[in-house]
Order: structure tokens, then sequence, then C-alpha cells
């Protein structure tokens, strides 16, 4: 997997455009319309040479809704894109033609663009960066996983990112001392660094809503049924525990039966595994599925069937789907109810990453206030005094 920068165009790699018919006769900030409009910034090249050099793909990713609306030539944006190509370097200029109303993958702050040329040229998002102007630049690498830069610009304060420079040279050094500082680095301190920027990047939002529909699920009544193989099977026999004894579920892991578990695995198949254990539990739908995958399941890549058919069988019956993966999530990320997506930022190092954090983020469950009922051991035993030697032949 390889690293790359997603640039914006208009106000960060060309000159955006002044026009009037503003509010009250003021100036409109726009996207060059024609050729003769479009004029690099200064340095652009040179930025992305440095930037080339230090080993990072480099990519262009623009909306352009003035080809809906008929005011744009695509013949003259193609000639504006070779520009990019051919003057300044960058690898491949991906348009978003649509207007607002589209309803498109491809239209930032949505991530498609991003998506596209990750899948297109195998470059690991997480330890990428998108670099804009705009409140939609930054929106649009936070949906796709990427460490987020902003150029500040007098139009857009307030918007806040990962990263904000001053201009495109700040950008080129701040990247290049990043590759530099890492190849320096010992092997203890860029796994250190990685897990910092997962922990920044993980979803808040994401994880306060996975506990209150937790929460809403016990209170129900709702058993807790936890899924997952190799060290996600661990996770499930942990959590099992963590959420019976603090946090007051009735919870359950197929992997704790290995009896059962390999029996059915004898008679029926590894791929029905958890389905069967699931059915003979009689999941129903006040019920919850709680998944710990790295790649969350994939029935055409043959990966974690046992899985994908449990959460098939969930589906039916109505139950409830929680998940904490990696990668892009798998199958569980796509049908889960709630779905924590512990984000990739070096991709030889997903899997101990994944399931590190995935035990970061139930532990945090278990003791959130809203989940937590019964005290743990060293947070609640006062640390009781020292007992005294009694002097010998005295009693």
């Amino acid at each position: 997997m390889r690293r790359a920068v997603f640039f914006d165009r208009d106000g960060v790699l060309n000159q955006v455009v002044l026009r009037g018919g503003g509010a009250g006769g003021g100036v409109v900030i726009g996207s060059p319309r024609a050729l003769a409009e479009f004029t690099l910034t200064e340095g652009a090249a040179e930025v992305v040479s440095r930037l080339r050099r230090a080993g990072y793909l480099i990519f262009v990713v623009t909306n352009q809704p003035d080809i809906e609306r008929g005011l744009l030539d695509p013949a003259e944006l193609e000639s504006m894109s070779a520009i990019l190509r051919e003057k300044v370097g960058v690898d491949e200029v991906v348009v978003c033609p649509h207007d607002d109303a589209a309803g498109c993958r491809c239209r930032k702050p949505k991530p498609g663009m991003l998506e596209e040329l990750a899948a297109r040229w195998g470059v690991d998002l997480g330890a990428s960066y998108m670099v804009g102007d705009s409140w939609r630049d930054v929106e649009a690498g936070r949906a796709a996983g990427c460490v987020t830069v902003l150029l500040r610009r007098p139009y857009n304060e307030g918007v806040a990112a990962d990263i904000v420079v001053p201009d495109l040279e700040a950008v080129a050094g701040h990247l290049v001392a990043e590759v530099r500082e890492m190849g320096e680095r010992t092997f203890t301190e860029r796994y250190l660094a990685e897990a910092r920027q997962i922990l920044d990047r993980l979803d808040v939002l994401a994880v306060e809503a996975m506990a209150e529909a937790l929460a809403e699920l016990r209170d129900r009544g709702g058993r807790l049924f936890f899924l997952g193989v190799g060290g996600g099977a661990a996770h499930a026999s942990h959590a099992v525990n963590d959420f019976r004894k603090l946090a007051g579920f009735e919870a359950y892991a197929p992997v704790d039966n290995v009896s059962e578990l390999t029996a059915r695995t004898n008679d029926e198949g590894w791929d029905t595994t958890f389905e069967s254990y699931l059915r003979g539990s009689r999941l129903g739908p006040a019920d919850g599925v709680f998944v710990f995958s790295v790649g969350g399941g994939s029935l055409e890549r043959g990966i974690s069937a046992n899985i994908v058919r449990a959460l098939q069988y969930a589906q039916r019956v109505g139950a409830a789907i929680f998940g904490v993966v990696g990668r892009d999530g798998g199958y569980t990320a796509q049908v889960a109810d709630h779905c924590v997506v512990v984000p990739t930022v070096e991709a030889e190092r997903v899997t101990p990453h994944t399931e590190s954090f995935q035990a970061v983020v139930w532990h945090l469950l278990v003791t959130h206030p809203r989940l937590l009922r019964h005290g743990m051991k060293w947070e609640t035993v006062a640390e009781a005094p020292a007992p005294v030697a009694a002097e010998p032949g005295r009693v």
C-alpha cells in the first residue's frame, strides 16, 4: 500500500476567480470557467515535486458543478487538468461534475473520489493526506480516513482540521518532515506514533451512539452475543465477562463453549457455527450481536464467512448489530446499526492496531457512565494499611 496526498484544486493549486453578483453587489469566490482564467498558485509545481521525491503519490480531487450547470465547457476543464498533470506533475485529476442536487457519491464532502483513487492506485488512505481550503475538503478527507490539512484563508475562518497551515510551502515542509521523522524512528516509536494517530481519529460520536444503543438494549432485557475468530474470539470471551460483571448484561460468546463449537464445526461446517449457535439461542429482535473482526467479513473474498452468515441471520430476525472492526469494515460495517471502524494508519500493521483498539473501545464502553453498574475492584477497594509485625516473644 502507498501513501498519497490528495489536493483540492481551486484556491490550492490554482487561484480562485473573483466575480461580481454577490449579495449587495459584492464579489463571489468562484472557479475558473475558461483556460484564460486558470492561473497556477505560485510554487505549486515545486511543492508537488518535493512531495513526489518524498514518496507520495499526488492526486487532485475537485468539485466542478459548473459542468452540470452549463457554465463550463468540458474541453476547457480537460485543458486545465492537463496543465496540472504536465506542468505541476500530479499523477491523476478526478473531477465531480455534479451539482448539489445530484445525490452522487463523488461530490465532496463525500469521499467517493478519494476512495476511487485509493482502490485504483493501491493507496493506504489512513497514511495519506487531504489538502484543501474548505470544510468540504476537510470532511471528505475525514470520511475517507485521511489526515486533513487546511490552507488557512480569509473565507474559511472557523473551519478546523488535523493540520492548519498558511500556504503550500508549509504543507510540503510538514509532510516531508513526517516521512523523514518516521524513517528515523525506532520500530517502537513508529508503532506508538501510529497508535496515537488512530486514537486521534477514532469516531467519538460513533462510540457515544453505540453506548446509548447498548444501554437501551440492556434496559429492554435484551441479550448480547459476542462473535469473533482468532484475536476476536479472545476479545469476545473477555468482553462477555466485562459486560456481564460490570455493565449488568446477559451476555454470551459461542467460542466459550468449545464442545458445542467443535461439534457444530465437525457436523455442519465452520461457516454456519455462529449462525447455528444464535438460532439455538433463539436470537430475537430484543437481542444484539456484537462483532470483533479485523476485516468485518466478506463472502466474496472467503473471509470470516461464519461472521457474515451470523449477521445475515441477525438481520432476518431483527436483532441489533454492533461491531468494532478495521480496514473498511467489511460486511459488518455495511449492515451494523452501530459500528466503530478503527482507522488504518499503516497497512502492514492493520491487524495488531485493530485488535488493540477493539479492547480500548469495549473497555471504554463497559466503564461508560451510561453502562457501568458495578464498580471495579481496584477502583473501589481502599488500599489497606500494611500489617504490623509483632515483636519477637510477644503476642
